[in-house]
Protein backbone atom coordinates (compact mmCIF):
# COMPACT_ATOMS: atom_id res chain seq x y z
CA UNK A 1 0.00 0.00 0.00
CA UNK A 2 1.15 3.48 -1.07
CA UNK A 3 0.01 7.05 0.99
CA UNK A 4 -0.05 9.40 -2.01
CA UNK A 5 -0.72 13.03 -0.94
CA UNK A 6 -3.19 15.15 -3.63
CA UNK A 7 -4.22 18.73 -3.79
CA UNK A 8 -7.90 20.29 -4.66
CA UNK A 9 -7.40 22.29 -7.79
CA UNK A 10 -9.83 25.18 -8.75
CA UNK A 11 -11.58 23.04 -10.74
CA UNK A 12 -12.34 20.33 -8.40
CA UNK A 13 -10.38 17.49 -9.42
CA UNK A 14 -7.51 15.90 -7.49
CA UNK A 15 -4.00 15.97 -8.36
CA UNK A 16 -0.62 14.59 -6.98
CA UNK A 17 0.71 17.11 -4.62
CA UNK A 18 4.66 16.14 -4.82
CA UNK A 19 7.12 13.99 -6.92
CA UNK A 20 6.55 10.54 -4.46
CA UNK A 21 2.51 10.76 -4.97
CA UNK A 22 3.33 11.82 -8.92
CA UNK A 23 5.60 8.50 -9.02
CA UNK A 24 3.54 6.31 -7.50
CA UNK A 25 0.13 7.35 -9.70
CA UNK A 26 2.70 6.55 -12.79
CA UNK A 27 3.24 3.27 -11.56
CA UNK A 28 -0.55 2.24 -12.67
CA UNK A 29 -1.62 1.77 -16.28
CA UNK A 30 -4.12 3.88 -17.86
CA UNK A 31 -7.71 2.94 -17.43
CA UNK A 32 -6.71 0.92 -14.54
CA UNK A 33 -9.16 0.60 -11.27
CA UNK A 34 -7.42 1.61 -8.22
CA UNK A 35 -9.08 1.74 -4.77
CA UNK A 36 -8.12 4.69 -2.18
CA UNK A 37 -8.60 5.97 1.21
CA UNK A 38 -8.64 9.86 1.49
CA UNK A 39 -8.46 11.79 4.69
CA UNK A 40 -7.74 15.44 5.47
CA UNK A 41 -4.35 15.80 6.03
CA UNK A 42 -2.89 16.76 9.50
CA UNK A 43 -2.27 20.73 9.74
CA UNK A 44 1.34 20.58 11.05
CA UNK A 45 0.16 24.40 12.69
CA UNK A 46 -2.55 23.01 14.95
CA UNK A 47 -0.26 20.72 16.16
CA UNK A 48 2.11 22.82 17.13
CA UNK A 49 -0.64 25.01 18.73
CA UNK A 50 -1.76 21.77 20.86
CA UNK A 51 1.55 21.25 22.11
CA UNK A 52 2.49 25.01 22.87
CA UNK A 53 -1.78 24.57 24.88
CA UNK A 54 0.07 21.64 26.60
CA UNK A 55 2.97 23.25 27.54
CA UNK A 56 1.57 26.54 28.57
CA UNK A 57 -1.85 24.55 31.16
CA UNK A 58 1.09 22.39 32.49
CA UNK A 59 2.41 25.24 33.96
CA UNK A 60 -1.08 26.30 34.94
CA UNK A 61 -1.24 23.23 37.27
CA UNK A 62 -0.58 21.58 40.11
CA UNK A 63 -1.84 18.13 39.49
CA UNK A 64 1.09 16.34 37.59
CA UNK A 65 4.90 16.98 37.51
CA UNK A 66 5.16 14.96 34.47
CA UNK A 67 4.32 16.56 30.91
CA UNK A 68 3.73 13.30 29.31
CA UNK A 69 1.53 11.82 31.72
CA UNK A 70 -0.48 15.13 31.51
CA UNK A 71 -0.75 14.91 28.13
CA UNK A 72 -2.23 11.67 28.69
CA UNK A 73 -4.49 12.50 31.29
CA UNK A 74 -6.27 15.22 28.78
CA UNK A 75 -6.20 12.32 25.89
CA UNK A 76 -8.72 9.89 28.29
CA UNK A 77 -10.47 12.42 30.00
CA UNK A 78 -11.36 13.70 26.85
CA UNK A 79 -12.85 10.56 25.60
CA UNK A 80 -9.84 9.12 23.69
CA UNK A 81 -8.60 5.73 25.29
CA UNK A 82 -8.94 2.16 24.86
CA UNK A 83 -8.65 -0.70 27.73
CA UNK A 84 -7.86 -4.56 28.32
CA UNK A 85 -8.12 -6.38 31.32
CA UNK A 86 -4.64 -7.82 32.78
CA UNK A 87 -4.71 -11.50 33.99
CA UNK A 88 -5.24 -10.03 37.42
CA UNK A 89 -8.60 -8.62 36.53
CA UNK A 90 -7.33 -4.70 37.10
CA UNK A 91 -8.84 -2.47 34.27
CA UNK A 92 -5.66 -1.12 32.06
CA UNK A 93 -6.29 2.20 30.19
CA UNK A 94 -4.23 3.42 27.51
CA UNK A 95 -4.49 7.25 25.95
CA UNK A 96 -5.22 7.49 22.21
CA UNK A 97 -1.85 7.89 19.95
CA UNK A 98 -2.18 11.43 18.81
CA UNK A 99 0.15 10.28 15.77
CA UNK A 100 -0.25 12.11 12.32
CA UNK A 101 -0.84 8.91 10.75
CA UNK A 102 -3.36 7.67 13.54
CA UNK A 103 -5.65 10.88 13.54
CA UNK A 104 -6.98 13.10 10.41
CA UNK A 105 -6.98 16.85 10.84
CA UNK A 106 -11.38 16.88 11.51
CA UNK A 107 -10.29 14.81 14.23
CA UNK A 108 -7.24 16.17 15.87
CA UNK A 109 -9.18 19.30 15.82
CA UNK A 110 -12.31 17.62 17.94
CA UNK A 111 -9.69 16.32 20.15
CA UNK A 112 -8.09 19.53 20.60
CA UNK A 113 -11.08 21.38 21.63
CA UNK A 114 -12.59 18.54 24.25
CA UNK A 115 -8.72 18.96 25.65
CA UNK A 116 -9.38 22.36 26.16
CA UNK A 117 -12.73 21.87 27.61
CA UNK A 118 -11.45 19.51 30.08
CA UNK A 119 -8.69 21.71 31.12
CA UNK A 120 -11.06 24.36 31.69
CA UNK A 121 -13.76 22.31 33.79
CA UNK A 122 -11.25 20.10 35.48
CA UNK A 123 -7.72 21.97 36.10
CA UNK A 124 -8.54 25.50 34.66
CA UNK A 125 -9.37 27.22 38.31
CA UNK A 126 -12.31 29.61 37.34
CA UNK A 127 -10.18 30.50 34.01
CA UNK A 128 -13.05 31.00 31.19
CA UNK A 129 -12.28 29.61 27.46
CA UNK A 130 -11.79 33.40 25.83
CA UNK A 131 -8.93 34.23 28.28
CA UNK A 132 -7.52 30.73 28.17
CA UNK A 133 -7.04 31.37 24.45
CA UNK A 134 -6.24 34.77 25.19
CA UNK A 135 -3.41 33.28 27.21
CA UNK A 136 -2.40 30.92 24.47
CA UNK A 137 -2.52 33.66 21.84
CA UNK A 138 -4.54 31.41 19.95
CA UNK A 139 -6.82 34.62 19.05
Amino acid sequence: MTDIWLAKTPNGSLTPADAESINAIEKFGKGEIIKASIRKARNYENHKRFFAFLNTTFDMQECFDNLEHYRRWLVMKAGRYSTCVAPNGNVMFFADSISFDKMDEDDFQKLFSDCLDVFIKELGKGITEEELLRILEFT
